[in-house]
């Protein structure tokens, strides 16, 4: 019962956060940044053991990493670009993650993963598209860092095509919701501002860590 108290705390700390992001409380909502996820990550640390629960922890840990350095971004470009190679360790742990919960049944024959792969493709050359012209010199790191989401995604899709488990609707949304939160923060940041992008970012960026943890959880039979 211990456990479910941080997911608890999790989702209370989020919507708290997200209040003060309304309200337009920077400075608390920097402060509150750095408590979001070490919610999860307990939640998941007390847990039994399954399989891929190391991978999922390193995955909570480099996001935690990646929240505190964009904290400072403002301060230093460095921190951005520190930040952003936290969450590309953070995307990869989640593709060997993915890739750990193997697949149950055939899918290279299935149209469906097809049609997945060429929705992930044709948002990869959209994003790219759209913010390579405004890059600069993190053209290469920003341009590797959508290949990289994109994989991800492609291996949640895969993952929902192959498991036979409802945890799999966790997973995908988790993912997806990773992919718009990551598409409004670098458009409002290298193309044009977004109006309220930062509640959209973050209420994003904190459905998708519920999501792929609360289905990780679930898909190894821990919830």
């Amino acid at each position: 019962m211990k456990k479910e108290l941080f997911l608890k705390g999790f989702l209370i700390i989020a919507l708290t956060d997200l209040f003060l992001i309304l309200l337009k409380y920077e400075t608390l909502v920097l402060c509150l940044k750095p408590f979001l996820i070490p919610f999860l990550f307990l939640y998941v640390y007390l847990n039994k053991v399954f399989k891929t629960k190391k991978l999922l922890l390193l995955a909570l840990t480099f996001s935690w990493i990646g929240d505190v350095l964009l904290i400072f971004t403002t301060t230093n470009q460095w921190f951005f670009i520190t930040g952003l190679v936290s969450f590309l360790t953070a995307h990869l742990f989640y593709i060997f993650l993915f890739s750990k919960l193997g697949t149950s049944k055939p899918y290279m024959k299935n149209p469906l993963f097809w049609l997945g792969i060429i929705v992930t493709l044709f948002y990869l050359k959209s994003i790219l598209e759209l913010l390579l012209p405004s890059l600069g010199s993190l053209k290469i790191p920003v341009s590797f860092y959508a290949l990289t989401i994109s994989v991800m995604l492609g291996f949640a899709w895969r993952g929902f095509i192959t498991w036979n488990n409802s945890a799999r609707y966790y997973i995908l949304f988790g993912a997806i919701a990773f992919i718009a939160s990551d598409s409004f923060l670098a458009i409002n940041k290298f193309q044009e501002p977004i109006n309220n992008a930062a509640i959209l970012i973050m209420s994003t960026y904190l459905a998708a860590q519920f999501g792929i943890v609360y289905g990780v959880i679930k898909f190894n039979g821990q919830k």
